[in-house]
């Protein structure tokens, strides 16, 4: 697939650029963020997590754009342009306006007389686009991606591009008539992820399990990229590999494998059951870890939904406050022990508000009943647990930026929002969904910083601000004038994106922007070189080779 876009881009010239290049105020080796801000590529504003995309930083993105876009509709996807600006009516009909504003998430205002907001997410609004169209099972699967600019009010934006509160996205939402469908479409939005990500020149993306949060139903899957520069915390095995986020690895735990007895905690959650009944339910786990209450939710079976019992109850259901409970308090309410304790054959428990009772047993101690254990994987794998997966290692925290995330919705939201088909037994069915999630204005960062070097950018074919970078020497000289033209206009025909320098400097000052910069390809026009030789400088091997004008083709690359 050639780089060549469908309508060639405009060439750019540095000597019209804003802001004007300054390659002596540039160091090559600042933090990313900040050597693309001195080259020209994003701006800050005076509001935190807000960011301006400048000409050659709105190249890139629009560059991951296309790239994305082709590679769902390859798979299949119909693009659409969903709006951003949706109404409270909407997201209340999913059920999700209370929880995002208590959690200070949504951006919203009022439109008309209307509240309204500035979506951080489509799912609300996917639902009513396919809502007026569905009818029958024939119109399944559906299959829809887009590229929107998305809000959210972050509590603490930070690392640039990484992590802001208005940030574009690559999302895509998938409707079918049942599960195995629904597992065709997330298989099918990893294939278009991954291949989008390749696509933009990302080529260490690895898959891991992950915790959807309150957008998924389901297990999800997080397209990450390991990078010291990374938002995102993961776990990897130091033997077997096996990775991911620990709310959804598990650790192994021999009994009593640390020194001396672990303490058991109990913690009590409030669980709501799909028909709206509530009941507590008790968690013992190991005093060090803490409960993923994703794994806790898949314990207790679909649609519950789980929040911390407020500790004010505890007196009044227990007899006892938080903090002080032991297993043997948990009598009448439903009891979970994680595997971090179901195997120990002796702990230590609360005794008191203060003090810690040693010797307990599960099988009975002194003044302890034998108990019932009701085994069940809950904990947050963490760094220094053994491996889950292999008996030889152990779990490593990692840095790794999330640039990708395929979530498995159900029928979360289409069965809220009243969204049906009439199946082949002729009665009413709700779809199933899928969907992902690729952060673009993320990307242009990440690419920047895997890929850079001492000297600079280095981008990939087909994603920096131009495909070559036509460095014109003496470009006051009128010759050199018309060459140039004679070279953009060739160039321009072949439809490579180009970024022209004829600015009246030295050579040694055009080459360093050139470098730092870090098109894949310079392509340098000196009055040294005979009319129709060129000189071509690879950014990557740093190899200088002699091309002809009648050769300039050669400079349209196949995609990263």
């Amino acid at each position: 697939m050639l780089i060549t876009p469908t309508l060639p881009t405009a060439p750019l010239y540095t000597s019209r650029l804003f802001p004007a290049p300054r390659p002596r105020a540039t160091d090559p080796t600042a933090p990313t963020w900040e050597l693309l801000e001195h080259l020209g590529l994003v701006g800050r504003t005076d509001a935190a997590g807000v960011h301006i995309l400048l000409p050659l930083g709105l190249r890139v993105r629009d560059q991951l754009d296309r790239i994305t876009r082709d590679a769902f509709e390859h798979h299949g996807f119909n693009s659409v342009s969903l709006p951003t600006l949706q109404s409270r009516t909407l997201w209340e009909e999913s059920g999700r306006w209370k929880i995002y504003t208590d959690e200070g998430a949504l951006v919203t205002t009022r439109v008309g007389g209307t509240d309204m907001c500035l979506a951080p997410t489509s799912e609300e609004m996917a639902v009513a686009t396919v809502r007026p169209h569905l009818r029958s099972h024939r119109d399944l699967p559906v299959r829809l991606a887009l590229n929107t600019t998305k809000f959210r009010d972050e509590t603490s934006p930070r690392g640039g591009l990484m992590r802001g509160r208005e940030f574009t996205m690559a999302d895509a939402y998938t409707f079918d008539a049942d599960r195995t469908g629904m597992l065709e479409s997330i298989s099918l939005l990893n294939r278009a992820c991954n291949d989008a990500l390749t696509g933009i020149g990302l080529h260490g993306v690895f898959q891991a399990p992950a915790d959807g949060g309150a957008i998924s139903a389901g297990p999800t899957t997080e397209h990450l990229v390991l990078a010291d520069f990374g938002q995102s915390s993961i776990l990897a095995c130091d033997h077997c590999g096996h990775r991911g986020d620990g709310a959804i690895l598990s650790a192994t735990f021999p009994a009593n494998s640390t020194p001396g007895e672990p303490v058991v905690n109990v913690i009590v959650f409030a669980v709501t059951g799909p028909d709206g009944s509530a009941r507590p339910t008790a968690v013992c786990i190991r005093s060090d870890l803490t409960i993923s209450t994703r794994k806790l939710a898949a314990a207790l079976g679909p649609g519950q939904h789980i929040e911390l019992l407020d500790p004010e109850d505890l007196p009044g259901l227990l007899g006892k406050s938080a903090g002080t409970l032991t297993p043997w308090d948990c009598t009448g309410i439903d009891v979970v022990h994680d595997l971090s304790v179901s195997g120990l054959d002796r702990f230590t428990i609360a005794d008191g508000p203060d003090d810690l009772r040693t010797g307990a047993s599960w099988s009975g101690a002194a003044g302890l009943s034998p108990l019932e254990l009701h085994p069940a994987d809950v904990h947050a794998a963490a760094d220094g647990l053994d491996c889950g997966r292999c008996p030889s290692g152990r779990y490593r925290a990692t840095e790794a930026v999330e640039v990708a995330h395929v979530f498995e919705l159900g029928t979360q939201y289409s069965a809220k929002m009243g969204l049906t088909f009439t199946g082949d037994d002729g009665t009413p069915h709700t779809p199933l969904m899928g969907c992902s999630g690729i952060g673009l204005t993320r990307c242009i960062q990440t690419l920047a910083g895997v890929h850079r070097d001492a000297e600079g950018l280095r981008w990939k074919h087909g994603t920096g601000p131009a495909d070559v970078h036509l460095v014109v020497l003496r470009s006051d000289l009128t010759e050199q004038q018309e060459r140039t033209d004679r070279t953009v206009q060739q160039l321009h025909r072949l439809g490579l994106r180009l970024l022209v320098d004829d600015r009246p400097l030295p050579a040694g000052e055009k080459f360093r922007y050139a470098q730092a910069l870090g098109v894949p390809t310079a392509l340098v026009l000196s009055p040294r070189h005979a009319e129709g030789e060129l000189e071509t400088v690879d950014r990557w091997t740093r190899r200088k080779s002699p091309i002809s004008a009648d050769n300039l083709h050669t400079l349209r690359r196949t995609s990263p």
